[in-house]
């Protein structure tokens, strides 16, 4: 039951994030192509009266509802095509005469309690590895929705995008910036937690002997 709760919340993450992604891009992309398009002069005189920066966020607007409605279908109808091969491969091997597999003798590790310190090392590695990844996922959330019609006001004007320049390679990447503070919480509460929550789970089960290292 919460393997299949587990799984649903992981799918659904999923979905959600790949929809962030879509919007993310498409909106980047149809105001790109906004921006080139009012930079024209015998456009951007018709829109100088009424202002070309709203013109530029309403299809900022529509490509991000376009790309997270692509990235919905798309993810929708990838999942349906893998329920039907997992299904026709379950009907096949119904078919098939079963055959029994030969046994396999497991080898015995020779195990050993785990230090209190190095459970804990370990296990706030692996716990702020996941923070980092989910809070990774939160920001990307967080400048998707940036970026779409949902965002509340002075989101938006605090992102930007920069030309920075790889040290060694010499090559210029353009990055989005941000200096709001909800964006570093979103990135920085998961890191910490997640190393809290594994210090106390290692060192509560090596103290209970449930952690073992492998001779």
């Amino acid at each position: 039951m919460l393997f299949m709760l587990g799984k649903l919340i992981v799918k659904g993450y999923g979905l959600l994030l790949a929809m962030a992604v879509g919007g993310l891009v498409f909106a980047n992309l149809f105001g790109l192509i906004a921006f080139f398009v009012l930079a024209q002069e015998w456009v951007s005189d018709r829109l100088q009266a009424s202002g070309g920066t709203e013109s530029v966020l309403w299809w900022m607007h529509c490509g991000w509802f376009v790309g997270a409605g692509l990235a919905l279908f798309g993810t929708v109808t990838q999942n349906q095509k893998i329920k039907k091969r997992s299904f026709q491969v379950s009907v096949d091997h119904e078919d098939e005469p079963e055959t029994p597999a030969p046994k396999k003798q497991k080898k015995k590790r020779r195990t050993k309690p785990s230090g209190i310190l190095s459970s804990i090392g370990v296990f706030s590695l692996f716990g702020g590895f996941l923070g980092l990844m989910l809070g990774g996922s939160l920001v990307l959330f967080w400048f998707s929705l940036t970026y779409s019609p949902f965002a509340p006001a002075g989101w938006a004007s605090s992102v930007s995008v920069e030309q920075r320049q790889e040290p060694g390679s010499g090559q210029t990447k353009s990055m989005m910036t941000t200096n709001h503070p909800v964006a570093f919480y979103l990135f920085g509460t998961p890191i910490v937690l997640g190393i809290t929550a594994g210090a106390l789970a290692g060192g509560i089960g090596a103290a209970m002997g449930k952690v073992e290292d492998i001779e």
